[in-house]
């Protein structure tokens, strides 16, 4: 399980002034024991309004469940998954999504003035620039772009 957090605010201070915490998971399979650690994590940490999911491999929205989250909006498939939940008491808007048969799965919400795009692009599509949208300013990306390159580790760079 990699997960990447990122930090804007607090959940104190969000009441006046809501900025958004977001924790970007990739799930490599959403169970029943992957939730009970994320149910820990964001016990633990409390800053968590909103999660950028991916690869949860679930073709039914009925899973996707996080408790005190509400599911803003995803795109379904079982050989990966991309998931944006929203913590229940912040109000959010879905704006827009990619289309089912995408290659790079984007969704595009609203939540405290804040317009945050969650993309995924799988392993075997191949990226171009091109395939994600361009969103006007301000917006946010929380991305997985399954590129490897040797500078960061990899044996390979891909293209």
């Amino acid at each position: 399980m990699i997960c990447l957090s990122q930090r804007f605010g607090s959940r104190n201070a969000a009441q006046d002034n809501p900025r958004p915490n977001i924790l970007q998971l990739n799930a490599e399979g959403l169970t029943a024991n992957k939730i009970s650690v994320l149910e820990g994590l964001l016990a633990y940490n409390n800053e968590a309004f909103i999660i950028a999911l991916k690869e949860s491999y679930s073709t039914s929205a009925d899973k996707l469940v996080i408790p005190n989250f509400s599911l803003a909006a995803s795109v379904l498939s079982k050989n990966h998954n991309l998931a944006t939940f929203v913590h229940e008491w912040l109000e959010w808007s879905l704006i827009d999504q990619s289309l089912e048969q995408s290659e790079t799965e984007w969704l595009r919400i609203d939540v405290a003035r804040y317009k945050i795009s969650n993309i995924y692009k799988p392993q075997l599509s191949l990226f171009t620039p091109m395939v994600i949208p361009t969103f006007p300013h301000p917006s946010l990306h929380v991305v997985d772009f399954n590129c490897q390159h040797v500078n960061w580790g990899y044996k390979k760079t891909t293209p």
